[in-house]
């Protein structure tokens, strides 16, 4: 059951070389990645390159052409999106022996809690903390237990159960045992696109889970000129989207709305791209500025307003030349 805080993502291996025009440079700072089924990773900085998984160059409309390889970043995760993480990918199947998992966090710990399908279903909870390994693997230790009402440091031998019993790693990847911990390499556990780099820290703050990836964020990095503070720029290598093939890709989206994370999906971009307006750059590059997709949402779900019945329709406002 130490399994259930199969949560946290990212330890990742190490991408494939690749041609220079299927490599394109990234660079992301505070920006919320919807990566499908209410998963959402936390972007707070990143330097790494989207890297083709094909022989043609990335196609940003197609979330599986690319891959993210991380050279240096720091994400987060809320415990509503390590629910949803687990609800909907790891534990989704018909035969899952884990269902309704809820997570939440406790001071420097994961809670988790859910209902354990062993002949008849019952409750359990559970609280566990979080560690990097030394060669790139993310820990997930328990330290207390509490299942149907009973407390025990060794609630898998109490139900008669081994750890393997209950996770089946060999139909999961990125799933490993070790002692009473789990090991996760959960990078093909998410949807993609993919996102690879080495897991050097993780830790819980202020009711986040935080995962740093290799060191500090090189000097070398690249960065947008002007001050964004909410962004993703690409730039580099061959670039697909749309009807469009940027070579030597420039590419800048900005949140247009500063004023909290850049609330972004890969898969449905192109919705915020038509809600939001374009510039060129004086090196030819594009700057996009794109709604927060909550926020096209909500848009959307508002009905318009109509004039009651017999009502003057106001006439427009007239401005001087």
């Amino acid at each position: 059951m130490r399994f259930l805080a199969l949560t946290v993502l990212l330890c990742f291996g190490v991408p494939a070389v690749v041609p220079a025009e299927q490599r394109v440079a990234t660079r992301m700072r505070n920006v919320g990645f919807r990566v499908g089924n209410g998963v959402e990773l936390r972007v707070i900085d990143l330097s790494g390159h989207l890297l083709s998984t094909s022989a043609r160059p990335v196609v940003f409309d197609d979330v599986s052409s690319y891959l993210v390889s991380i050279d240096a970043a720091r994400v987060a995760m809320t415990p509503e999106s390590l629910t949803n993480l687990m609800n909907n990918h790891v534990f989704a199947g018909e035969h899952a022996p884990i269902k309704n998992v809820t997570i939440g966090i406790d001071g420097e710990e994961l809670t988790q809690s859910g209902t354990l399908k062993k002949g008849i279903p019952l409750p359990f909870s559970i609280k566990a903390t979080v560690a990097a390994t030394s060669d790139g693997k993310l820990r997930l230790h328990p330290t207390s237990i509490k299942a149907a009402g009973f407390v025990s440091k060794r609630v898998l031998d109490f139900f008669g159960l081994e750890l393997e019993d209950l996770v089946k790693t060999k139909h999961l990847t990125g799933v490993a045992v070790d002692g009473d911990d789990l090991l996760l390499d959960p990078a093909q556990l998410l949807p993609p696109p993919q996102i690879r780099g080495r897991l050097t820290r993780a830790w819980i703050e202020n009711g986040l889970v935080i995962q740093q990836f290799g060191g500090a964020i090189p000097r070398t990095a690249i960065a947008p000129g002007g001050r964004h503070p909410n962004y993703m720029y690409y730039r580099r290598g061959t670039l697909r989207f749309g009807k469009l093939t940027m070579r030597d890709a420039d590419l800048l989206l900005v949140d247009s709305d500063p004023k909290d994370a850049f609330d972004f999906s890969p898969k449905n971009y192109n919705d915020q791209l038509i809600a939001g307006y374009s510039k060129n750059t004086p090196a030819r590059g594009l700057i996009v500025y794109m709604p927060d997709l909550g926020d096209l949402r909500a848009r959307r779900s508002t009905p318009a307003k109509t004039p009651a019945p017999g009502a003057e329709t106001p006439a427009p406002s007239k401005t001087r030349p």
